[in-house]
């Protein structure tokens, strides 16, 4: 039988988030070059790391989650979910009722709309 303690789990899931952070550094460099050019790698993970920990109180936790959450980020401003102009995306962040594909679709299409 194999013993896995508490600190091992805690250093698989660390890797896995330093492995995340960096394809999400990519992703962002690949299709926002404009936006993450003049950004050290430091300064973009930051904001990875900042992204991951604000989608999380939306119970946004799935990797492609994540990555649109960045996207939004992206293009429509980094503090999108708090930021007055974008106040609409916070009503359907918040709403427990939809589901982390749901919540994001609704923000796709109200985008469609605006």
């Amino acid at each position: 039988m194999i013993t896995i303690r508490g600190q091992q789990i805690d250093d698989i899931k660390q890797k896995k988030v330093e492995n995340f952070i960096e394809k999400a550094n990519q992703f962002l460099r690949n299709n926002y070059s404009d936006k993450t050019d003049p950004m050290t790698n430091t300064q973009l993970n930051g904001i990875i790391e900042n992204a991951i920990n604000r989608a999380e109180k939306y119970d946004i936790i799935t990797e492609q989650g994540i990555i649109s959450f960045l996207e939004f980020m992206f293009s429509m401003s980094l503090d999108y979910d708090s930021n007055p102009k974008t106040g609409w995306t916070k009503t359907i962040l918040n709403d427990h009722f939809l589901s982390e594909p749901e919540k994001i679709m609704s923000i796709i299409n109200t985008l469609k709309t605006i």
